[in-house]
């Protein structure tokens, strides 16, 4: 795989991100992988990454997150998932790029403007976002950006959210990468990037979940926004020629 020096560094970067906020990894290395490696290939390896990241940051998040909201987002998205399996095997690799680089783009400025309005929990709304999610994530490895969005309208501190987040996005994470398996698009060809890839991805997320717990943020929008904007916008800039 060409230029895995590069993949080696989005991936730390990555990771530091979701270990200290509890999001992003996914969205910030698919962005940056767009560029040197097909969307089949990216996706599988990211969800393994980042399944196995996850292990580490489980038994704290149990703590913190809100089990009644994580059951909800789980039921949507063991709808979602399977829609979003056929969307990663069926659409061709240049026009998914294109699709992933402008949702990470349009969610992240939607964050990026929007502010708590103390939406009131609502399970139909909640199941729902969950399903976009699932989709998101067998499709694009992206499926914790709906929820970030729907969680920033809810009236839950930071670190529930974080909680929440974490087993929420490794429950979907292990569903996708089951079913990929099923599917034949997880073979034994991508298990040594996914190998090389993992000591940078344990090495950021323990990193970014000590800076958690030194100095919690009041928000995560500030931290990692500004990357994912950057990423999604570039990888936009260069695959819109291909389509064309």
């Amino acid at each position: 795989m060409p230029h895995f020096e590069l993949a080696i560094l989005l991936i730390f970067m990555a990771a530091v991100i979701r270990g200290y906020t509890g999001f992003g990894f996914a969205a910030i290395a698919i962005s940056g992988l767009s560029f040197i490696w097909p969307a089949k290939v990216s996706v599988p390896v990211i969800l393994m990454l980042d399944l196995i990241c996850s292990i580490g940051l489980i038994r704290k998040a149990w703590r913190y997150a809100n089990i009644d909201l994580l059951k909800q987002l789980s039921i949507g998205a063991f709808i979602g998932i399977p829609i979003g399996l056929v969307i990663l095997i069926k659409v061709p690799d240049q026009l998914l790029k294109l699709s992933v680089s402008l949702s990470v783009l349009a969610m992240s400025l939607w964050l990026l403007k929007t502010h708590s309005t103390h939406l009131p929990p609502n399970k139909w709304l909640t199941r729902m976002i969950g399903s976009i999610s699932g989709g998101f994530t067998a499709a694009a490895s992206i499926g914790g950006l709906p929820v970030v969005c729907y969680l920033l309208l809810t009236p839950y501190i930071a670190q529930v959210q974080r909680a929440t987040l974490v087993l929420f996005l490794s429950a979907t994470d292990l569903a996708s990468v089951v079913l990929m398996v099923m599917n034949n698009l997880i073979n034994i060809s991508l298990w040594l990037p996914t190998l090389i890839l993992l000591g940078p991805a344990f090495i950021g997320a323990m990193i970014g979940q000590w800076l958690f717990h030194r100095n919690p943020p009041k928000s995560f929008r500030h931290i990692a926004l500004p990357v994912l904007i950057s990423l999604s916008a570039l990888s936009l800039y260069f695959n819109l020629p291909i389509v064309y």
